[in-house]
């Protein structure tokens, strides 16, 4: 009982290990090619969107590990407590396909044949590619005691070292300089941009992630749990925004010296600096950024189904299944994948927002009818985007929602969501009783 108590905090070793690992697992395609091209089209604004996209991504990852630190449970228990076991299990089921088989699995295999295997292979076949892919994929993912280990220490730190030399080249001697590209809110479409990353949604999963992983360490104390992640949940958020900040830059300055569309863009600037070397530069570190996004997400997912079933669809299960779904989905390619993902972040993102803050609070219960109201008002308001995301632009949810406050910018739910939540916490300002919150 004695061991039990005293400090389990990790060594700083274990600390840098585990944060540059779940850094990897966050940083994939949406990260590499989505900074590049905010930046051109911001210019000498380039700062101000890049702080936006910093918003969605970086502090959006590091409140979602410190809501998952504070309240010591998973988004399923949090998602319980806020409105019902049958919510919980739910919006973390579609939660967890969005952000792992059904879309970020598929979307990052497709990107890593057509943006890296293709630049040196323009013949290799999508499904060898995938096959590969998904073949090691399931091969590192599938030893769930060793898969942080050997993101952190293996794939990791090669990631970030073709990450850094590609930003430091392009900071010391630029192709060329931002211009005035008179974007009229850098903030919002950094925001805007942000949404694609899916980065928060994954903290929140990650983080049920990590607490697993810090009890395969022996540290079972759910207290010494919160303390460890709320050292590793800013470390990534860290990273993650110099990363982002970096990419952004390379846009607004060497990325004026092309015109090339997205992801074309990233490749353009990596050959700009580096000449073919360059080319080998991004090739390497998409598919890292590619596969480590894939293997902690695979992995995650075993933890989630686990969970979601009481320990009835075993974590190897579900690495075999997540990598069979993945491949099959892979196939479709690139830019279908895409075109089906952004409309389900826009209606699930607002109501994960609410419910990442309102776990910040000390005492959930006394808002916990307010948080419930909050989540309901985030997803009604977020339906017209959903629908025109599908393609139903002229929908009747949108062309209401558009009139109000950073409606015409995607972000309408805010206003109505902060006035529900405040009036249903001035009329009930404290819950009955809490529920169980793992059901």
């Amino acid at each position: 009982m004695g061991e039990s108590k005293t400090r389990q905090l990790l060594p700083l070793a274990a600390i840098i290990v585990i944060s540059s690992a779940l850094f990897s697992g966050h940083f994939g395609v949406g990260d590499t090619i989505f900074p590049p091209i905010l930046g051109r089209e911001a210019g000498q604004s380039w700062l101000v969107a890049a702080m936006g996209y910093g918003i969605i991504n970086s502090l959006g990852v590091l409140i979602a590990y410190l809501a998952v630190s504070m309240q010591q449970q998973t988004l399923l228990q949090m998602a319980s407590k806020t409105l019902g076991r049958w919510f919980g299990v739910v919006f973390t089921t579609m939660s967890m396909l969005i952000i792992g088989p059904v879309f970020i699995l598929p979307r990052v295999s497709s990107a890593t044949h057509e943006m890296a295997v293709e630049l040196f292979f323009p013949k290799f076949p999508l499904w060898a590619t995938l096959l590969i892919f998904f073949g090691l994929n399931f091969v590192v993912a599938y030893n769930r005691a060793k898969v942080i280990d050997t993101m952190g220490k293996l794939l990791a730190p090669v990631l970030i070292v073709f990450m850094a030399i590609l930003v430091i080249k392009g900071i010391v001697s630029p192709e060329a300089s931002a211009q005035a590209t008179g974007m009229q809110h850098p903030l919002s479409e950094g925001v805007l941009n942000g949404y694609n990353t899916m980065n928060a949604l994954g903290a929140a999963l990650f983080g049920g992630w990590v607490l697993k992983d810090l009890a395969l360490r022996g540290i079972t104390d759910k207290k010494e749990q919160s303390k460890n992640l709320i050292y590793i949940g800013p470390i990534v958020a860290v990273l993650l925004l110099i990363a982002s900040t970096g990419l952004t830059y390379l846009g607004a300055s060497t990325g004026f010296a092309y015109d090339a569309e997205i992801g074309i863009l990233t490749v353009n600037i990596a050959e700009g600096l580096l000449g073919i070397l360059g080319k080998a530069v991004f090739a390497v570190l998409l598919a890292l950024a590619c596969f480590t996004t894939s293997v902690g997400l695979t992995s995650t997912a075993g933890d989630v189904f686990m969970e979601l079933t009481g320990g009835k669809l075993k974590y190897e299960v579900t690495v075999g299944l997540s990598s069979l779904v993945g491949f099959l989905l892979g196939l479709f390619g690139l830019s279908k994948i895409i075109q089906y993902t952004t409309p389900w972040l826009m209606l699930l993102y607002p109501a994960l927002v609410v419910i990442l803050l309102s776990n910040l609070l000390p005492r959930f219960s006394r808002v916990k009818n307010a948080v419930a109201a909050g989540v309901v008002t985030a997803m009604l308001f977020s339906v017209g985007d959903f629908l025109a995301g599908l393609g139903l632009e002229g929908n009747i949810f949108i062309s209401q929602v558009s009139r109000l406050p950073l409606g015409d910018q995607g972000m309408g739910w805010i206003i109505p969501t902060v006035v529900v939540f405040a009036v249903v916490q001035l009329l009930f300002p404290k819950a009955k009783s809490e529920p169980n919150a793992g059901g």
